[in-house]
């Protein structure tokens, strides 16, 4: 027997991680496509500037594509690791762990919240 999904609004407030642990944000809004009745972005604030690393002036927050979650439960954990690419956040963490700055093929990776 199939059990029904957890409403999108239970998706408000938890925290994101990413695959490694590092924290990312808390969910303020989900945005889902009403046609497939789908969520297809989370937007996060209060974001962890360690993973993600700064955001853009005005940005409150980021937007991230909800096909990365590997999974919901207490928390949300995305299937990249904080320094795996693409993590679409801008601002995000290199390989190194250095910040990006942005200017590279990935900077239209995600949407900052403005």
């Amino acid at each position: 027997m199939e059990s029904d999904p957890a409403p999108v609004t239970d998706l408000a407030r938890k925290e994101v991680f990413t695959a490694d642990g590092a924290r990312v944000g808390r969910v303020t809004d989900v945005i889902v496509d009403l046609q497939r009745e789908t969520p297809v972005e989370l937007a996060l604030s209060d974001v962890a500037e360690r993973t993600v690393g700064g955001l853009p002036d005005g940005a409150v927050g980021v937007r991230v594509p909800f096909d990365l979650v590997r999974g919901v439960g207490d928390v949300i954990v995305l299937r990249s690791a904080a320094h795996e690419a693409p993590l679409p956040l801008p601002g995000g963490r290199d390989a190194d762990g250095d910040a990006d700055d942005g200017d590279g093929p990935d900077a239209d990776d995600g949407d900052p919240i403005v």
